[in-house]
């Protein structure tokens, strides 16, 4: 059968029979894919350990009739400053959750992949709430959603939210990391992208539970 080799991050994973898992992957080469990891949740397997919920892998699979199958994993980072911190680890739930919500499988987007790099890394390096905010806009921005460079029709929006926004949007990550902003604008953004996130999701996300407990 012919080999797939990819890198990705694991989204999301749910059990299916005894020792199966069906994984989620946002991944470098093509996009959002569901993968069948056979035999992952026995004691003896060796590629448990890779493909935990956040981590940054490589794969390697082969497609069968209904899934693509997975042969082997390799970790590259599996973000483990952020996973044992709980208001971390909130924070990159709640990205990678927003990911999955707001992409369709097999469109491949090496932009939005290398952008979940970004701000996980930056998370890990520099906890940082900017930064969760950051990702929301250029997630909106890059998947057709919202342009913030064309202006919010928001009553009660103020031109500095709005150039905030749009800054976050089209910023380099060592840029963002250098922004500065007070308390106020910083509730204030998570106000507006909150309101934009919840109108294209027709819903809540289940982090935002546990983003308003911390």
């Amino acid at each position: 059968m012919h080999g797939i080799k990819v890198e990705g991050i694991i989204l999301k994973r749910r059990n299916l029979g005894e020792a199966d898992r069906i994984l989620t992957v946002l991944t470098l080469q093509k996009g959002k894919i569901s993968v069948l990891a056979k035999g992952v949740r026995r004691i003896a397997s060796r590629r448990a350990g890779n493909v935990e919920l956040l981590n940054r892998c490589l794969l390697y699979l082969h497609q069968a009739k209904t899934f693509l199958i997975l042969t082997e994993a390799s970790s590259i980072d599996t973000y483990q400053k952020l996973k044992e911190d709980l208001t971390l680890s909130t924070y990159a739930f709640h990205i990678i959750e927003l990911v999955d919500k707001l992409t369709a499988e097999n469109q491949e987007n090496s932009i939005l992949y290398e952008n979940l790099v970004y701000v996980l890394q930056k998370l890990s390096r520099n906890p940082r709430q900017i930064f969760v905010r950051a990702f929301e806009a250029k997630i909106l921005s890059l998947m057709g959603f919202v342009n913030f460079q064309e202006g919010l029709q928001l009553d009660g929006v103020n031109i500095k939210i709005i150039n905030l926004l749009k800054s976050l949007e089209s910023m380099s990550w060592d840029g963002i990391e250098k922004l500065k902003i007070e308390e106020k604008e910083a509730m204030e953004l998570e106000i507006v992208l909150r309101y934009h996130i919840e109108r294209v999701i027709e819903g809540r996300l289940k982090s935002r539970q546990l983003l308003r407990k911390i």
